[in-house]
This record gives structure tokens, sequence and C-alpha cells, in this order.
């Protein structure tokens, strides 16, 4: 079975012709097809055909591709991308700015069977109503949008975006309470490359499964370094399930380290998204 990643999910403006023509070369774990911020007020029907024209061509090496949609334009983009849906090509659509589950509700009704819904969570209120919004039947996951929650909080950026961190906390939090995957959000300065690796690292540090990402130079170092198990992990991971292999008791040192059972399960996960990479 194929274990979908999303280490590195990378945003195409679909307004853009060349990010659209670049799109199926990236070697993203994921891409999600913009529709909604990154197209103009009069360029979304031209968006719209370049999307299918992408789509069609296929020949993605992302394993996974979404389309955030414009909530205003919902049953036309759903009747222009059915056959994308139905195909597999298009395994999920993003919902932006959800606030209620009734957002996701309208959405999920008008998809193809076995197409995944995704809810980004950009505004105080979707935060306040994650409880309810993560219980929707058929959601695949929560996408953080830190510039819009920045925007609804009226808070200034502040290091190790202690601004919005609770806010991000409880995204993770009702992921994993719903088995649900989570992903962080952009960071925006994409030439910082080691102001991107921190955020990398405390988003994983938080519990998300990956990065949404804004510029393709981002890719690499989410994939490569962030997203993955390091060497060290691996080891550690190597040593917990030998120390456990052939034996009963519920609790074992390793290395100067006391583990149980549970230690073994996070160990068994660690080793199984290493032999992806």
């Amino acid at each position: 079975m194929t274990i979908a990643r999303y280490r590195s999910t990378l945003f195409i403006p679909c307004g853009n012709a060349k990010a659209l023509g670049k799109a199926p070369g990236l070697s993203c774990d994921a891409l999600i097809f913009d529709l909604e911020d990154a197209v103009g007020p009069d360029g979304w029907a031209n968006a719209l055909a370049g999307l299918v024209a992408t789509l069609e061509a296929g020949g993605f090496q992302a394993s996974q591709v979404l389309v955030r949609i414009d909530p205003r334009h919902t049953a036309a983009t759903v009747d222009a991308l059915s056959h994308c849906m139905r195909s597999g090509t298009v395994s999920g659509i993003v919902v932006p700015k959800v606030e209620t589950p009734e957002a996701l509700h309208a959405v999920r009704d008008a998809l193809p069977r076995g197409t995944g819904v995704w809810a980004m969570i950009e505004t105080p209120l979707g935060v306040v109503n994650l409880a309810a919004i993560a219980s929707v039947v058929g959601l695949k996951g929560l996408i953080a949008g830190p510039n819009d929650l920045r925007k609804g909080l009226r808070t200034r950026p502040m290091d190790n975006r202690q601004d919005i961190i609770i806010a991000l906390s409880h995204i993770v939090l009702h992921a994993r309470a719903h088995r649900l995957i989570a992903l962080d959000g952009v960071y925006n300065q994409y030439t910082d490359e080691i102001g991107f690796g921190a955020e990398c690292d405390q988003g994983r540090s938080l519990g998300f499964d990956g990065k949404t990402l804004i510029h393709p130079s981002q890719i690499a170092a989410a994939n490569r370094a962030f997203f993955s198990p390091s060497d060290a992990e691996i080891a550690w991971a190597r040593a917990v399930v030998a120390a456990f292999a052939g034996s009963g008791d519920g609790v074992l040192s390793v290395n100067g380290e006391m583990v149980e059972r549970l230690h073994l399960e996070q160990a068994q996960g660690i080793l199984s998204v290493a032999e992806l990479k």
C-alpha cells in the first residue's frame, strides 16, 4: 500500500501560466492548485481553464494533487474538474477559510465519491469551531493559514510565531483527535533559508505532518531535513524495535533510556516513514 506523504505541499497559482507549466515536474510530495487567493477577480475563468489543461496533460511527480477552490464558484469548479476527480488525478478539494461544518458539507456533498475534503483554518472563528469542523465525515486534513489568522487576530508577527502558537497547536490537537493530516502554514520569505528551516523544525516539533510552501525553492529543504526522520531518530527507532523483538516485557532499557511499548509503536512509525525516503 502506498502511504501518502505531505512533507512538502506546494501552492501553485492557477492565474500564472508559467507556474502551471512547471507544476508537473516538481518533486514535492503534494501540490495545491490555487483558484482562490492566487487568482485576480477577473481572471478566474481563464485560471480554471488553464488548470483543467494542466491536469489533463498529467505527468505529475507529486503523488497527491489537490485544488483549493473559490467558494463563490464551487459548482462550476466541481463540474469542470469532475472527470479529474473520478480518474483520481485530483485526490482532494481544499476549502479556504472554513469556519463551520456546514461550509464543508456543501462542498463534500457535491464531490464524486472518494474525493477527499480539506479544511483551511484561517480565522479566529475557524479555530474556535475546530471540534465541530474536525468531526466532519470525509474530512482528510486541516491546513493552517497563518497570514489570514494574523489578520483576523490583529497580531504582530513574533519570534517563534508566539502570536499564533495557540491556534497552530489547536489545529494539530484536533487533527490528531480525529486522525486527520495536519499541515503547517506557509513561510512567506522564501529566500530566507535559515528562517524557513527554523519554522519547519518548529512545525515538526508541534506535530504537523508537513509544510505548505509558496515557492519551489523550499521543496528540497522540507523533504530533506524537516519532515523525514533524522539519522539519530532512525538509529533510536531501530534500537527500540530490536530490544522488544521476542520480548514480552512492557518496559525495557535501551541505551540508558527506559522505553515502553508506546515507544515501540513510535519507533515502528518512524521506520515505516524512513523506508519511503
